[in-house]
């Protein structure tokens, strides 16, 4: 593990966290479906079909998002699909379970605390926009984590790493409290889907002071899933990596030089199945 453009790749193992413990307390199995991943799939396509239209659109992304009903305005524009393109309109489906937590950690006595934030029913979330069309602006509402595993002593562990690496990179910050949300998604796939990929954004910056992209908890029968990030002219890659279970990429985000972006991932056998990268990601924002 090493410092080299504010982004460390490291191994859970040199926190001393054995990856076989985290995947037997982080179960991935009870993980809702991501339905957010529809509408907004929709919203794209309906953006590349009528590009003359995309403001519009994005005036109304939020209610389609939010609601039942669709917005007349975005009815039409469903309605004046071929019927070849309303088929593909509405055959999309989610391909990403997932779960938000979220955490306090400030430095006490000399050591960091983690504390569990409990959140509500459906915790709203939005992202920093790169651009114009870019949908992560909006308000998607994703369930807490299960509560037993908010108060994992492992995940609080790994927290608490993470929190120490940040100070690494930034001594002259003198952190004493730090906000952290945790992502768990389960990105999966089968016979019926060619690919899927967790940032369908492409490359993008998260919004936050640093971020865990990817640490890989677990996988099965895939390949692709290549993290990849950029300096400033998103032209030059600067670090590749596929990562393997036990595994994350730590690095500064917000207003730096950094973006990045992970490969689609598809079945490796597709007499399997199915196959899938459980992952947790991570938001850590300054306080004070």
């Amino acid at each position: 593990m090493g410092i080299k453009y504010k982004i460390i790749q490291f191994n859970i193992n040199e926190f001393g966290v054995n990856i076989d413990a985290v995947k037997k307390e982080l179960s991935f199995e009870s993980l809702g479906w991501d339905k957010n991943d529809i509408k907004l799939s929709q919203l794209r396509f309906l953006i590349t079909k009528y590009i003359n239209d995309k403001k519009t659109i994005l005036q109304e992304a939020q209610c389609f998002l939010d609601g039942n009903l669709v917005p007349n305005s975005i009815q039409e524009l469903i309605s004046s699909l071929s019927i070849e393109d309303q088929r593909k309109f509405h055959a999309y489906k989610p391909f990403r379970k997932r779960g938000i937590s979220r955490f306090m950690v400030e430095y006490v006595n000399k050591k960091w605390e983690v504390n569990h934030i409990i959140l509500p029913e459906l915790t709203e979330f939005s992202q920093h926009e790169d651009h114009p069309l870019d949908l992560r602006k909006l308000i998607r509402r994703f369930p807490p984590m299960d509560r037993t595993l908010s108060h994992s002593i492992l995940l609080k562990i790994l927290i608490k790493k993470c929190v120490e690496m940040l100070c690494e990179c930034e001594p002259q910050v003198k952190l004493k409290k730090v906000e952290v949300t945790c992502h768990q998604i389960s990105l999966l796939i089968d016979s019926s889907t060619l690919s899927a990929c967790n940032s369908p954004e492409g490359l993008h910056q998260d919004g936050s002071n640093y971020i865990v992209s990817a640490l890989v908890i677990d996988k099965y029968n895939i390949e692709g899933g290549t993290s990849e990030l950029y300096c400033i002219e998103k032209k030059r890659i600067i670090k590749s990596h596929t990562l393997e279970c036990g595994e994350g990429l730590f690095h500064i985000d917000k207003n730096s030089t950094i973006w990045h972006k992970v490969t689609p991932i598809k079945l490796k056998k597709t007499s399997l199945g199915i196959g899938y990268r459980n992952i947790l990601g991570f938001d850590f924002n300054y306080i004070s």
